[in-house]
């Protein structure tokens, strides 16, 4: 492009909105046993009740502060819950005003009552969530990941729900898409998606206008405007 003159633009987080509300829906589906429960109900089965937890309260990690994982830290406003969250880069203004307590990836890790992934897929976060770093999780946490395959070590994290070392997960992404892992998909714990996070009639909307703007005004501007047009 650079030899032909050409320019490249894009336009970061027009997909928030939609891979944050996605993110939510894994948490409280997981914390409610939705996923066991209506798979157990569609056997034939007849369970009577299982408490679950709110996520009103909760200790939430965010592992990566990029624009999906702001717009999840707003989402959780109105849950009154205790956010933590880790990331390569400090984020003064963003963690005051959204009442977010910066910690280490081990503070994380060992505190989160529901940890969601926000990260990049690079050499330095392939594989971070291997055996070692899920067995520092508390037992009765939730694990979302709506950021990338391969993030997570996918049979380290079956080994954990077979166990009941991690209450359930929460995955739109995996290592393999289509994923193939059945023996994961068909846990019961196991809510998974195939990587729907962008995939909802506003933000493709919002997608091609972002790509229209771009080639009339050669500019960047707030994402979040496409979403209302």
């Amino acid at each position: 492009m650079q030899r032909h003159g050409i320019r490249f633009g894009y336009t970061w987080g027009v997909n928030r909105l939609a891979v944050a509300e996605l993110t939510l829906c894994f948490m409280i589906a997981a914390l409610r046993w939705v996923p066991a429960l209506n798979l157990a109900m569609r056997r034939g089965e007849r369970p009577r009740y299982k408490n679950g937890r709110l996520l009103t309260g909760r200790v939430v990690g965010i592992h990566g502060c990029g624009n999906v994982g702001k717009e999840v830290a707003r989402l959780l406003k109105p849950f009154n819950c205790t956010i933590l969250a880790t990331d390569i880069n400090d984020y003064p203004e963003f963690h005051a005003r959204n009442n977010v307590t910066p910690v280490s990836f081990e503070t994380l890790l060992e505190r989160s009552e529901v940890l969601t992934l926000h990260l990049p897929k690079t050499a330095a976060t392939r594989g971070l969530y291997d055996r070692a770093a899920l067995g520092k999780l508390r037992p009765d946490c939730v694990l979302v990941n709506t950021c990338r395959g391969g993030i997570v070590d996918e049979a380290a994290l079956l080994e954990r729900l077979e166990s009941g070392a991690l209450t359930a997960a929460g995955f739109d992404v995996f290592a393999v898409e289509p994923c193939d892992n059945d023996a994961l998909l068909n846990h019961p714990n196991m809510l998974a998606t195939p990587h729907i996070g962008a995939s909802a009639e506003e933000i493709r909307l919002a997608t091609v206008r972002a790509a229209i703007r771009g080639l009339d005004e050669h500019e960047l501007v707030d994402p979040a405007k496409y979403y209302a047009e």
